[in-house]
This record gives structure tokens, sequence and C-alpha cells, in this order.
């Protein structure tokens, strides 16, 4: 094994890309931690809040938290599910759709700058080990839940 650390690059890099994605986002009124939800939401139209929260892996605060951004700036909408009023439907606006082909546009740039200088193969490559290093992460964490 090596000398360095996975964790320290993953932070650096993750903290960098926000950086990047407040920026493009400030425009938008969309924070680096609100895209995620509109796009969830745009793949799954009408997903509840709870179902949201575990498809992302992100906390209920955190949800609660961004969804409520979004609502009050317009990207969506909850509709209560008719078979189960505890829940909301959770849908994009006409505000969050318009703003579905800028947040692809800002994905594909960021995607492309932290590929430059990779070839397909190492690209797909890169994919799969980060898909490694998030399972591991994931299991390790279901298995603290569990303990």
């Amino acid at each position: 094994m090596e000398d360095e650390s996975f964790g320290r690059y993953i932070s650096v890099i993750y903290r960098h890309l926000h950086i990047l994605l407040n920026n493009r986002l400030k425009p938008y009124e969309v924070g680096s931690g609100q895209y995620i939800f509109v796009s969830a939401i745009y793949n799954n139209p009408g997903i509840s809040q709870k179902d949201l929260t575990e498809l992302i892996k992100i906390d209920r605060a955190t949800t609660a938290k961004a969804l409520l951004k979004l609502e009050t700036n317009g990207y969506i909408d909850r509709a209560q599910n008719k078979d189960d009023k505890r829940y909301n439907k959770l849908y994009l606006t006409k505000k969050g759709m318009d703003f579905i082909p800028i947040l692809n546009n800002i994905q594909a740039d960021l995607t492309n700058m932290l590929s430059q200088g990779m070839d397909s193969n190492e690209y797909s490559e890169s994919i799969r080990l980060l898909k490694l290093i998030f399972n591991n992460v994931q299991n390790s964490v279901a298995q603290l839940k569990n303990d």
C-alpha cells in the first residue's frame, strides 16, 4: 500500500469541486448542496422525501433543508400523496425543468475539467475504482449502523 491517503485526495477534490460548483450555480440561487436533489427529482418525478433521502444517501435533516431552499426558490413543488397523506410527492416546477439543461452543461463542463489528460480507458478505470471506493465506504457505514 502507498503511504498516501485516498481520504486526503478525496477531501481536497470534494472541497475544490464545491467551490467550482457554487461559483457556477450562484446565478441560479442553487448551491452545491442542492443541485443533486434537482437532478434526482428530475429522474424520479413524484419521489417522496424519504425515498429521495435513501436514494441520494444523505441524512434526513440535510434533505429537508435542501428541499426547503429549492421550494422557496421555485425549483420544486410538493404534492400530497393521495394514498398516504403523511408523504408528499416531489416534482420540478417549470423553473426546475428549465434549469436541467443548464445543470447538465455545468456537470459536463466539470467532468471534462476533472478528466483532462485522461484517455477513455483511464476515465473508465477511474470510474470503476471510485465506485469500488464508494462501495467500500458505504458498506463500512452500513456495518456501523448495524453494530
